[in-house]
């Protein structure tokens, strides 16, 4: 008998229709290599996909780092398959109350794995996987379960794009599943443009039901701002440094107080280095969304390591980059907007003489757009630039408008939608369009939630968000003028494609729906803590359930009040409203004394 025999043979008592179809497909996929231990490792596209060394001790590494993390009745779900060594260690290492599922998007590795090696009976300890990922995912989350996502990322990258939708199925699913609340640290920046986004993702989580700790370090910006003054450059970052440093502190005092389920970070939030790690020791969850161009704001190359869960706007290179600066676990977020604030609006006649334009531009003064608009100027067309930071420019200062000042939000809504083509430019630092050009940034997002038409300059990852009957595009600046004047004879056509960008938007790109995809990814990874909540095992209800031969313990329980989440303090608070003559029980006491300990222990220092 031969390998591939004996192992599909072993397949088989799990999963018959996978093996027919690993009998049947053709391989070729893995080059197989002898590594220098004398096991098989394997290649695929000529990267190597295992250890060229020895697989097996890279294999009991990367599955000593996992399995502590798993608990019992949960479903570990693997991404990457290469010659699963990985995912023998793994099962190996879990005890046989925690499953362990193995997504396979290409039965012909499988095959290739399958005649490399024998795999031996832990074969029929693992659930096999195939199909669409959007159906696998939707077979997981039907499973009732607890599900722990883990990725062997040297063989799961070539498949990068199944398990992409694998796991956004997963994450959507447990969105949908959500009847749990928890409670969120949001801790925004001091000042800039993530500032906005923050505010909108606290209005977002408390949409969902969650409950907000909003630190808001805006209210520190004057005193910032008065050190920026200083003309010596080393004393100011000095005094600067030593204010985020204060702030930090401020941001875990204030933690202290109530301790949350998350800890959530926006762009430029000031917490250090050290505070994250204290943090981590403290065993604090916490996550960043990283609403900033990687190559251009570089400081969280220093902060990779701080956070449990960063989310970025980039993918690909980015993703890769962040891994090796030292994230633990980093995803693909891309921006959003907020339909309460942006909106179609009915603007007055003096308003739309005011604000509007036939085309109008709402942004800084980078070097590209400087460079760029003047080609805007001279035409039968009204054009206005609305902004700060346009110092110097001075061909282009009959159009700059209110002499360069910043415009708050409720202005901009008026010029967009006032407004007959919005004109959105992303920035970067040379002299033309981003010769980067991948993510998508917040105002063209924001546009079309007002219904407002607009032409923006095309990203490589717009057609993953809009259609081009949604939103206009280009791809050379030199395009812009004549698509400008075709554009504002055809009112029709961009009243149809705005209504239609504004219908997706509220379909899938409000702050709503970033947040249950940020979340459920955090649930996916933490089933224990945030998915529990998530799934609702820390209502009362559930509790009652989970100890109905517990008369003591379910008595504590109906104390409390229903259809709310219960913790430790909660039940304490029941016991102590009873008041001081009460005479209380062995379980109350206990109770009492544990939240007592708690209370003592929630100092962070």
């Amino acid at each position: 008998m031969s390998t591939l025999h004996d192992n599909i043979t072993q397949l088989a008592a799990r999963n018959p229709d996978l093996a027919g179809a690993v009998t049947n497909a053709a391989g070729g996929v893995l080059t197989i290599e002898p590594a220098r231990s004398g096991v098989p490792s394997a290649r695929r596209a000529g990267r190597w996909i295992h250890s060229a060394y020895d697989p097996l001790r890279e294999a009991q590494t990367w599955a000593e780092a996992h399995a502590p993390a798993c608990r019992p009745g949960e479903t570990v779900v693997v991404a990457g398959v290469g010659l699963l060594y990985h995912v023998e260690a793994l099962r190996q290492a879990l005890s046989s109350d925690i499953e362990l599922a193995v997504l396979v998007p290409n039965v012909d590795e499988l095959h290739d794995a399958l005649t490399a090696r024998p795999v031996g009976a832990w074969c029929a300890q693992v659930h096999w996987l195939s199909g669409t990922a959007a159906d696998i995912a939707e077979q997981l989350s039907r499973s009732g379960r607890p599900l722990r996502c883990l990725s062997y990322m040297p063989a799961a990258s070539a498949d990068a794009e199944f398990h992409r939708i694998a796991e956004e199925t997963l994450r959507r699913a447990l969105a949908r599943q959500s009847s749990g609340q928890l409670t969120i640290a949001l801790v925004g920046p001091i000042y800039g443009g993530s500032l906005p986004i923050a505010r909108y993702v606290k209005r977002a989580l408390e949409t969902l039901g969650h409950k907000v700790q909003w630190i808001d370090h805006s209210v520190h910006a004057a005193s910032y701002e008065v050190m920026s003054s200083l003309k010596d450059g080393r004393n100011r970052q000095v005094m600067q440094g030593r204010m985020a440093d204060l702030l930090s502190q401020w941001t875990l005092a204030s933690l202290a107080e109530s301790p949350p389920d998350l800890v959530l970070s926006l762009a430029q939030a000031p917490l250090t280095l050290p505070m994250l790690e204290h943090l981590r020791k403290k065993k604090f969850l916490t996550a960043m969304w990283f609403v900033e161009n990687y190559r251009h704001l570089t400081y969280w190359q220093q902060m990779a390591p701080g956070y449990e869960h960063w989310f970025v706007i980039q993918k690909d290179a980015c993703l890769e980059a962040f891994r090796q600066a030292g994230a633990r676990h980093v995803s693909y977020l891309p921006m959003a907007a907020d339909p309460d604030v942006h909106r179609p609006m009915s603007l007055s006649q003096d308003d739309r003489r005011l604000f509007g334009a036939d085309l109008s531009f709402v942004g800084a003064g980078y070097a590209n757009r400087r460079c760029l608009f003047p080609a805007l100027l001279r035409h039968p067309w009204s054009f206005k630039l609305w902004g700060n930071e346009w110092e110097g420019a001075e061909d282009l200062r009959s159009v700059i408008q209110l002499n360069g000042a910043r415009i708050d939000t409720a202005t901009c809504m008026k010029v967009f939608n006032a407004t007959t083509i919005n004109l959105n430019l992303h920035s970067t630092t040379g002299e033309g369009l981003d010769p980067l050009a991948d993510f998508v940034n917040p105002r063209t997002f924001e546009l079309a939630a007002c219904g407002a038409f607009q032409l923006v300059d095309h990203r490589s990852y717009l057609p993953e968000c809009f259609t081009d009957r949604e939103i206009l595009s280009f791809r050379d600046f030199g395009d812009v003028p004549a698509l400008v004047r075709k554009w504002l004879g055809d009112q029709a056509a961009r009243q149809a494609m705005a209504h239609a960008a504004r219908e997706r938007v509220l379909a899938a790109h409000t702050y709503v729906h970033r947040m249950q995809d940020l979340l459920g990814q955090i649930g996916l990874s933490q089933p224990d803590r945030v998915g529990a909540i998530l799934r609702g095992e820390r209502q009362q209800e559930f509790l009652l359930t989970r100890c109905n031969d517990d008369q003591p313990l379910q008595a504590l329980l109906k104390d409390c009040p229903s259809g709310q989440r219960i913790e430790l303090k909660d039940v304490a608070a029941c016991i102590r409203s009873k008041g001081p003559i009460s005479a209380l029980t062995r379980e109350e006491l206990m109770v009492l004394m544990l939240d007592e300990y708690r209370s003592e222990t929630r100092d962070l220092a």
